[in-house]
């Protein structure tokens, strides 16, 4: 891997206009792809004790729905997966950005096509792992911002999320708050990028570019919301 295209990846996040047409001359993602994991495992292992004291309220909320044996049983498997709790985090902040790295660049992909743009895969993924440098980011802000608080007080999927956000405008409908809450300080840059990516590096209209990158911020909102409803 070039070491200049850790320097890319850094300026996409101050300076996106440049980065990615350098991107477009040489497409790199090496250094955005061992990046955005190193991001994302620190974001979630400087929220780990907020995140740990979320999941045991959800899994009380779900036990007190089910009878005393089947209580029983899954206390007992509880137990047996406690001692690899902090493995499987690790693990999964290795393998989902994969996961949702496919399935963004699977979107910017069709929305090239759609918007007449460049229609290349390759393209689509240089702009998904390197735009994520500023979502990286943007989660460990958040992190540190969680890892403030008492982890006691952090009960709710919502809890998780500490950026300024137009979600703050519904404290008291959790569907709401967390799919406003896919619009923070950050999040929003993180929009603005994507669409600069995709003039740059897949070719489209300003106007088609603002539009996809507006769906997709509708779709990052419902997956958040989604999330809320499978809450306590």
């Amino acid at each position: 891997m070039r070491i200049d295209g850790l320097t890319t990846y850094l300026r996409v996040i101050v300076a996106p206009q440049r980065a990615f047409a350098r991107l477009a001359d040489a497409p790199t993602w090496g250094w955005a792809a061992l990046a955005g994991i190193l991001l994302t495992l620190a974001a979630l292992l400087i929220a780990e004790p907020a995140q740990l004291h979320m999941l045991a309220v959800s899994e009380a909320h779900r036990l007190a729905t089910m009878s005393a044996g089947d209580r029983l049983r899954e206390r007992l498997a509880s137990a047996q997966v406690a001692p690899y709790v902090r493995s499987l985090f690790t693990l999964g902040a290795i393998t989902t950005p994969w996961i949702a790295w496919a399935l963004i660049a699977s979107f910017l992909f069709i929305a090239a096509a759609i918007g007449r743009g460049r229609i290349s895969f390759g393209a689509a993924w240089v702009a998904t792992l390197n735009s994520y440098a500023v979502y990286g980011v943007a989660g460990v802000v958040n992190s540190i911002l969680v890892s403030l608080r008492d982890p006691s007080t952090v009960n709710t999927a919502l809890d998780l999320v500490r950026l300024p956000s137009v979600g703050w405008l519904f404290p008291h409908d959790a569907t709401l708050g967390a799919f406003f809450s896919a619009y923070n300080i950050l999040s929003v840059w993180y929009y603005a990028v994507v669409a600069i990516a995709l003039q740059r590096l897949m070719r489209m209209h300003p106007a088609g570019a603002a539009a996809a990158a507006f769906v997709f911020s509708l779709l990052c909102g419902l997956f958040a919301a989604a999330g809320a409803r499978g809450g306590p």
